[in-house]
Parts: structure tokens; C-alpha cells; sequence
């Protein structure tokens, strides 16, 4: 259902961008505070925290959660792909990074 729902907010985004970019600052903030899950990353792996910090530095440089977890999604499928590793990349991860590549690719900013 989460998927389902996750998809169908990939269409209706432009409806979200109606909301100007001073209001999302609070929302910012407690992305800031949930960084403590950070320390629960796999820094032995790169192919595990290299996507995590793509998304954690993507969210305040953005100025967007959801284009720092596109970015995440994104970086997870490439790097699990140019490190031989993609079997370990769950179909559903690839057929979203995949989505929002497709996305940034034919949609304006």
C-alpha cells in the first residue's frame, strides 16, 4: 500500500510544489534531528553508506526531503550496479530509482 500510495505522490507532485520553499523549512529541521540514525549505517560497506550520505547531504542542499531521497534511491541502484553488487539491490529500489531517473530526465525543475 506504502508503494502504491508512493507512486501515485510521483504524479501528484507538482500539486506539492505550490507550497513555497520558506514553509518547508520547519520540516527541514527535523530531518536534521532524525540524523541520529546515522549511526546505524553499515561504514564498512560503501556501497551502503555512500547512498546515505548522497541523501543526507542532498536533503539541506536541496532544500528537499523528496529530492534527497530520490537522489538516495538513485545512488543505492548505481552503486550497487557499478560494484558488481546489483543482486543485492531489491527490485522495488530499482524500479524506483529507475522511476526517478525518468522523472528528473523528462519533468522541469
Amino acid at each position: 500500500m506504502v508503494a502504491l500510495l508512493f507512486l501515485v505522490s510521483l504524479f501528484l507532485s507538482p500539486l506539492a510544489q505550490t507550497v513555497p520553499a520558506y514553509a518547508t523549512a520547519p520540516a527541514l529541521l527535523f530531518v536534521g534531528l532524525m540524523a541520529r540514525g546515522l549511526s546505524e549505517i553499515d561504514w564498512e560497506d560503501v556501497t551502503e553508506y555512500a547512498p546515505a550520505v548522497v541523501t543526507a547531504l542532498a536533503m539541506p542542499f536541496t532544500f528537499s526531503i523528496a529530492n534527497g531521497i530520490a537522489l538516495g534511491f538513485i545512488a543505492y541502484a548505481a552503486v550497487k550496479l557499478l560494484s558488481g553488487r546489483f543482486a543485492e539491490a531489491k527490485p522495488a529500489i530499482v524500479v524506483l530509482a529507475v522511476l526517478f531517473v525518468v522523472r528528473y530526465a523528462v519533468l522541469p525543475q
